[in-house]
């Protein structure tokens, strides 16, 4: 399988009910959008951390799905563009923002395959995601147009499921167990991200998602190739909602749930 068989695959997936999940989720994009203005700041507070100012900035959210944290980014004052290859998400998004009253630009497309005349250039903020990077099987190609998509001096923020819990770790019988293989390659079938927010029933008829589950070591060196320099890794403990159902309680504060990696341009 190549990197674009992979995408089509998870296209495909990600076409079905994404727009149903996200009105179950969080309700039709129109209320969405009161929760956000009501506190703009809430779903983007990490990340503003590591940024210096965004009002007038660029930013770009890649892979940036129902786009809350576009709409949040643009109340805040800056001109935000998402790129996701997903209809349904770029349908609730568009939708999201309108309701807001703000102005966000959402290319749908494969990452790797973006129309030469949107291309991605000049951004000072380049934003990726939680459970994104499984969706390529080489960072290689990923990291390279995050690097020529930022200006200089730009930044790039990653935040991702910490690889010890996505690969490793499992909740089982009230405890953690280690099941996995940390240095496993191997592609995986899965249930498309968005399910859990679906009637059992409908779950049933979608499609899977398939992916490839990457090593820190793997980021972060291929980081490093793509010309970008890396600034800061925090590895966050204390986020219960980054380890599977079953979890024990207290466990997520002994272990990195997530990751945040910041890279500049130089």
């Amino acid at each position: 399988m190549n990197q674009t068989d992979m995408s089509q695959i998870n296209e495909t997936g990600w076409n079905r009910r994404a727009y149903d999940a996200w009105v179950n989720r969080h309700g039709v994009p129109a209320e969405y959008a009161e929760k956000i203005k009501h506190d703009s700041r809430k779903s983007v507070e990490h990340y503003l951390n590591y940024m210096n100012g965004i009002k007038g900035r660029k930013i770009v959210n890649l892979l940036g799905s129902k786009g809350n944290k576009a709409v949040s980014f643009a109340l805040l004052g800056a001109e935000v563009t998402v790129v996701d290859l997903s209809k349904d998400n770029a349908r609730y998004a568009s939708e999201l923002a309108e309701a807001a009253g703000v102005k966000v630009t959402y290319i749908v497309s494969d990452i790797l395959d973006i129309p030469e005349t949107q291309k991605i250039s000049d951004a000072d903020y380049i934003v990726l995601e939680l459970g994104v990077l499984h969706y390529f099987l080489d960072l290689d190609p990923l990291f390279e147009l995050i690097h020529e998509g930022l200006k200089k001096g730009g930044r790039f923020i990653l935040r991702d499921y910490h690889p010890m819990v996505s690969k490793v770790l499992r909740a089982k019988d009230g405890m953690m167990a280690v099941e996995g293989d940390y240095f496993d390659r191997d592609m995986k079938e899965v249930d498309v991200a968005y399910s859990i927010h679906l009637p059992e029933e409908q779950k049933k008829s979608l499609p899977k998602n398939t992916i490839r589950r990457w090593t820190l070591g793997e980021v972060i060196t291929s980081l490093v190739r793509a010309g970008l320099t890396i600034q800061h890794l925090e590895e966050e403990a204390g986020i219960r909602w980054a380890f599977p159902e079953g979890t024990p309680e207290g466990f997520e504060e002994k272990m990195p749930g997530l990751f945040t990696l910041i890279a500049d341009k130089k």
